[in-house]
């Protein structure tokens, strides 16, 4: 047997030669890193007592058979099983064994490979794929929450429970006191500090430092920082993480470069979650402040359209119906009227101003159903109702798209007043779709707008015309911004004014019949 162990130094792994009769022949220098054994040392033991099974499973049947009756084997084919080492210890390996004859005897080569750094990876990989489910699981919860306290509860709860670090608490940003304020903290944090200590600027702290940087720290040992804020801290080693501009979250343990990279890179994004949680939170909260405001100014445009309706509408058919008995008086007598002519439009343009503030006020600025509309259809139930005297309307081309079909009446209708009112009544006003099929437009062959005044035209009480209302073109902007549109005023192909419309939803190329019977759908001729 004196040449077996120069055969077997040329394997990187513990090898040993075992007989027929299960006694060690032989081992390779490997042997007493694994086993502890010399090569010497290991000569004539019982090949079983230096292996077991630990789960007392198939593994160990199938070692005990192989070693009493050896056969060819692959060597991918191993067995998992633990070695107890010289000085009793044990060391969980993998075997694999392979037959040879001779001098007519049989013999088993057994390669015993050390596998307590493998499994410690996989056990270490086992640990954190269940860490970040966790995680995740933890998040979903954390993001039904509403409240940030009941969020910041949570999250210490996660980093005692899932992380396994029981010390650990929050600090909450104060504005009012410019301070970080602790407002939650675990049990052991709670009877191994006492009285968590508030952060301020003044004071010098590492919360602080992480706090204003926004960039976490780890202190592998408190105790040799001079800048600590507790010298008698019990706490060795602390991870500080910012939390944005809410606060930071603190873990802490009584052992110092208590935390591995692993625990390091997970309580960061679980810091990170909590920030994003708190941001969701705030947002909320300013949604639903800005919804009670809207409410509130709702029910103040409600109140003023109730004034203007009732309180100015109703004096105003009083002082129509009495100048108009005064105009039949004076056409008897044969009087001159001009007075009473200029009492009339005064009073035709209150009524006016009456009729755009109740629109404005009333027609709200969110849209809530849209429909298919043909916009060339649509176009000429507008021109049909708006007095455009000998005006003329030219429909280039249609576009159907979706719109809250009322609204983009009002639009329409008071582009061509405005047209009409801002040029002679022979104006030409043309509706078509833009080039790039992003939206439409108005345009007429008017004198325009002036460029220096272009910036204020859609503003209320704003108009080029001293008998308009200002409040026209302050409605079509409305209905643009209630339907998500853009609106820009250009110069016209004729130097009128050109208003296009963009960032509209298409509802198809050809209008269906279903959609309105103002639709331009061109009649079935028949075949």
């Amino acid at each position: 047997m004196e040449r077996f162990p120069e055969a077997l130094e040329g394997i990187p792994d513990a090898v040993v030669i075992v007989d027929g009769d299960g006694v060690v022949r032989a081992g390779n220098g490997r042997v007493e890193t694994v086993l502890g054994y010399t090569p010497a040392g290991v000569e004539g033991t019982d090949f079983e007592t230096l292996l077991y099974d630990p789960d007392d499973g198939a593994a160990g049947e199938e070692l005990h058979r192989y070693v009493a009756e050896p056969e060819p084997r692959s060597m991918a084919a191993s067995l998992d099983l633990c070695a107890r080492r010289a000085d009793g210890t044990e060391v969980p390996v993998t075997l694999s064994l392979g037959p040879f004859e001779r001098d007519g005897e049989t013999y088993l080569v057994a390669t015993i490979v050390d596998v307590r750094e493998e499994r410690a990876q996989q056990a270490e990989l086992h640990r954190r794929t269940r860490t970040l489910e966790a995680l995740h699981e933890a998040t979903q919860d954390l993001l039904k929450t509403t409240d940030r306290e009941f969020a910041a509860e949570s999250a210490v709860e996660y980093v005692e429970e899932v992380l396994g670090h029981p010390i650990a608490a929050i600090w909450l940003y104060d504005e009012d006191r410019d301070l970080l304020d602790p407002v939650v903290w675990t049990d052991a944090a709670d009877e191994l500090v006492g009285d968590h200590p508030t952060f301020a600027p003044e004071a010098s702290s590492i919360s602080w430092e992480v706090f204003e940087s926004g960039e976490p720290a780890y202190v592998a040992d408190t105790h040799a920082d001079p800048e600590r804020h507790n010298p008698d801290s019990p706490i060795r080693s602390e991870l500080i993480l910012p939390l944005g501009r809410y606060g930071l979250i603190n873990v802490g343990t009584t052992e110092p470069d208590a935390f591995d990279e692993s625990d390091l890179a997970v309580a960061r994004l679980w810091a990170a979650t909590v920030t994003m949680v708190f941001v969701r939170i705030e947002r909320e909260r300013q949604l639903r402040v800005r919804e009670r405001e809207i409410a509130r100014e709702r029910d103040r445009l409600e109140e003023f359209a109730g004034l203007v309706s009732h309180d100015l509408r109703s004096p105003l058919n009083v002082a129509t119906g009495n100048l108009d008995l005064v105009r039949d008086r004076l056409r008897a007598e044969h009087e001159d009227m001009a007075e009473i002519d200029t009492v009339a439009r005064s009073l035709e343009r209150m009524e006016a101003l009456v009729e755009d503030m109740l629109t404005l006020a009333r027609q709200g600025a969110a849209i809530d159903e849209t429909e298919p509309v043909s916009l060339a259809g649509l176009a000429e139930e507008c021109w049909d109702s708006v007095d455009t005297a000998s005006a003329e309307l030219v429909v280039a081309d249609d576009l159907r798209l979706r719109t809250d079909r009322s609204r983009l009446r009002q639009a329409l209708e008071n582009l061509f007043a405005n047209a009409v009112a801002h040029a002679d009544e022979s104006v030409r006003v043309e509706i078509g779709v833009l080039p790039d099929d992003g939206g439409f437009y108005v345009e007429d062959d008017g004198p325009g707008v002036p460029a220096d005044r272009r910036g204020e035209v859609f503003d209320a009480g704003v108009s080029t015309d001293p008998e308009g209302t200002g409040f026209g073109l302050k409605i079509v902007a409305e209905v643009a911004d209630a339907h998500g549109w853009t609106l820009d005023l250009v110069d016209a192909a004729d130097g009128g004014a050109r208003f296009e419309f963009r960032g509209i939803e298409t509802a198809g190329a050809r209008p269906d019949a279903d959609a309105g019977s103002s639709d331009l759908d061109e009649p079935d001729t028949g075949g």
